[in-house]
């Protein structure tokens, strides 16, 4: 324990998020981990995605995450 009471994270647990290069705890709520699939190409365009997804070891915060959607994955940096 540290002095404010918080347990460190076991270093297996211990992963740099993909945006902004910072530590997180994989076990966390909101956290996000990279999957890759397959998508079936439509005749008309566009595609369906199959759920058959493969986890790739690659993680990020939540907020990170929702700052990429809202087109803000550069900001990172500056909290």
């Amino acid at each position: 324990m540290t002095g404010l009471g918080i347990a460190p994270i076991p270093e297996r647990f211990i992963a740099k998020c993909e945006l902004c290069g910072r530590d997180l705890d994989t076990r966390a709520s909101g956290v996000h981990q990279r999957t890759s699939g397959w998508v079936k190409n439509r005749i008309g365009g566009g595609g369906h995605g199959i759920s058959l997804p493969q986890r790739e070891n690659k993680w990020a915060h939540g907020h990170c995450v929702d700052s990429a959607i809202r087109g803000g994955a550069r900001q990172g940096n500056m909290i």
